[in-house]
């Protein structure tokens, strides 16, 4: 298992590394025209967001509380988690299809929003399967 451990860690370095090489071009036009301040801020964003999903999901289970498992592990949850996802499924085709009436800004801007609120009813619904 140690093995396996170290092979994983290996992979992720590799794979990091292909996808620096091939994104060299881009980094560096960020750098020439002078977006490096954009670049930092989304690399910082991107990087407290892991950070903190990391550090929930690696919470252990005895810490749980009364209200999470009457409320969001229970039958009802998985059904509201589902029925939300449909609806952002929806919503987010909705963004998708409506390319020619809008402009790219207000597209891109809709398409954030649902993609912050897709993240936590993702999280969501897979705590209130996995969370028995």
């Amino acid at each position: 298992m140690e093995r396996l451990q170290r092979l994983g860690g290996l992979v992720a370095v590799l794979i990091f590394g292909v996808v620096l090489i091939s994104l060299y071009s881009a980094f560096q036009q960020l750098f020439v025209d002078g977006h490096w301040v954009a670049f930092g801020t989304a690399v910082l964003a991107a990087g407290g967001m892991v950070t903190i999903f990391l550090k929930l999901a690696l919470v252990p289970d005895r810490r749980y509380t009364a209200w999470v498992r009457q409320k969001i592990t229970s039958v009802n949850a998985k059904y509201l988690f589902g029925i939300l996802l449909i609806l952002w499924l929806a919503g987010m085709s909705y963004v998708g299809l409506q390319g020619g009436s809008m402009s790219f800004t207000q597209i891109g801007g809709l398409a954030l929003i649902g993609l912050f609120a897709g993240v936590f009813i993702f999280m969501g619904f897979i705590w209130a399967v996995i969370g028995e």
